[in-house]
């Protein structure tokens, strides 16, 4: 059972056991009674709400699973009856029936054969940085996620993928399904040469598989794949924070050292547990959203997530204080909006997080590999994060972004044979403060300090 679904059960015994003993309590016990039950079914509905999330995202990742072996038709099974698979710009396929044979056809699977992939094909795609907003009556979800592709056949040819998703998910009969995924292909560009060499889309650029297996009902909007700058629809746009957002951070009141106080305080733990729990859920979205604005050279909306006093470090580009000097050190990266032929990818994956007792500030560890792209030039890129965030009236915010490089490289000539020197603070655009840390990045050795111990030993790292 997970620790969610542990909650929810206590809860739900706290709240049957108020109800089996509360003639055992004084008559002017009455309004506590009522309140403390008030708040176990609430404690209850925050935990079924935090599942949801946990639910909704082993669900997209189970897709990719499924889809990297072949096994198309389980893929399909995670729809609902009446789902729908909108890819690119081809149309939208309905029914679990056209999706299977859709995956299949893309994955390079049989329609004839058993389940699986043939010999020699490669069909990696790989769902990240999952952005989940559950609706408010817990029936229904969305979620942004990335997808990063390794395709190709076996000495013939080999290709990456790069993908953005907007999910719809329904809870039908208890059970999660997607209702409606948006597939917003970005590229898929040969791996000799790269993205950087990919040129622009001109005409009618639906693939062979819509040609051959036509859609249900045409895209309801046309778009250029990457060098062209397009930005998928965000289902959170409007400035919505719902999905960052969790408990506000507030002191434990002193319960009566009586029978129902006793069990005000055993109620006081479990909210403080689910409190930190729905935490968690909210960071992984606010890093994720991060990530997705700065993908596309948002660099205003991506400094409103920071803390108005918050520090963002770069590398070695030294320390930006505050939303506007953040926003201006954020435009380093390039133009707002990018300009065409410029890939900014940062995938934000791996994350350790841990949010204080108190619910008022959390850390957290992330790792970001890297795809970059301009003026016709490819670059990799590695680093990891190590950031903090504040508890701001129920909404996290970032306090802190320091990402910490550790290699660049060409893309043509990879990361070993020439790497790039980590970039030094510039003179256009000047920092507040020098960097924190003064490293260099591979082939030396930069070990970034974990805000953690070790979960075992409970010992800090050895070498600080």
């Amino acid at each position: 059972m997970s620790t969610f679904r542990k909650a929810q059960a206590l809860a739900l015994g706290l709240l049957a056991g108020v109800g089996l003993c509360g003639t055992g309590f004084a008559k002017d016990d009455a309004a506590r009674l009522k309140a403390l039950q008030s708040r176990v079914l609430a404690i209850a509905a925050e935990t079924q709400y935090v599942e949801a999330i946990t639910q909704v995202q082993r669900l997209g990742r189970a897709f990719g699973y499924y889809t990297d072996k072949g096994y198309f038709g389980e893929a399909a099974d995670l729809f609902a009856d009446d789902g729908t698979f909108q890819w690119g710009v081809d149309g939208i396929y309905k029914g679990r029936a056209h999706i299977r044979e859709l995956l299949t056809r893309h994955g390079g699977g049989s329609l004839k054969e058993a389940p699986g992939l043939p010999f020699g094909r490669l069909n990696l795609r790989m769902q990240l940085q999952p952005l989940v907003t559950v609706a408010a009556d817990g029936k229904s979800a969305q979620a942004r996620w990335r997808e990063w592709g390794l395709l190709g056949q076996y000495k013939k040819e080999a290709f990456w993928g790069d993908a953005i998703i907007e999910d719809r998910y329904v809870k039908d009969g208890g059970v999660w399904k997607i209702a409606a995924r948006q597939y917003y292909q970005n590229f898929e560009a040969p791996y000799q040469g790269g993205w950087a060499a990919l040129k622009p889309v001109t005409g009618n650029w639906q693939t062979a598989v819509a040609r051959d297996f036509p859609p249900d009902a045409p895209a309801p909007q046309q778009y250029r794949p990457f060098p062209a700058v397009f930005v998928p629809p965000y289902h959170y746009a409007g400035g919505s924070l719902v999905s960052i957002q969790s408990r506000p951070a507030v002191d434990p009141p002193k319960r009566a050292d009586d029978r129902l106080g006793k069990l005000e305080s055993l109620a006081d733990d479990k909210e403080r547990q689910l409190a930190r729990a729905h935490s968690v859920r909210a960071i992984e979205n606010l890093q994720a959203m991060y990530g997705y604005y700065i993908d596309k050279g948002q660099w205003q909306q991506a400094a409103m997530l920071f803390d108005r006093k918050g520090r963002y470090e770069f590398g070695q580009g030294g320390v930006y204080v505050g939303t506007a000097s953040i926003e201006r050190g954020l435009s380093l990266m390039g133009p707002q909006g990018l300009e065409e032929g410029q890939l900014n990818n940062y995938v934000m994956v791996q994350p350790i997080i841990h949010v204080s007792a108190d619910n008022r500030t959390a850390k957290a560890r992330w790792r970001s590999d890297v795809q970059l792209a301009r003026a016709g030039k490819g670059r990799w890129g590695g680093g990891v994060y190590e950031n903090e965030y504040v508890n701001d009236k129920g909404t996290w915010k970032i306090s802190t972004l320091h990402y910490y490089v550790t290699f660049w490289g060409d893309y043509d000539q990879g990361w070993a044979a020439k790497p790039f020197p980590v970039d030094l603070p510039s003179s256009l655009v000047p920092p507040d403060q020098p960097p924190t840390v003064v490293y260099q990045s591979f082939p030396k050795l930069q070990v970034v300090p974990y805000h953690y111990a070790n979960p075992v030993t409970n010992k800090p790292h050895a070498g600080e």
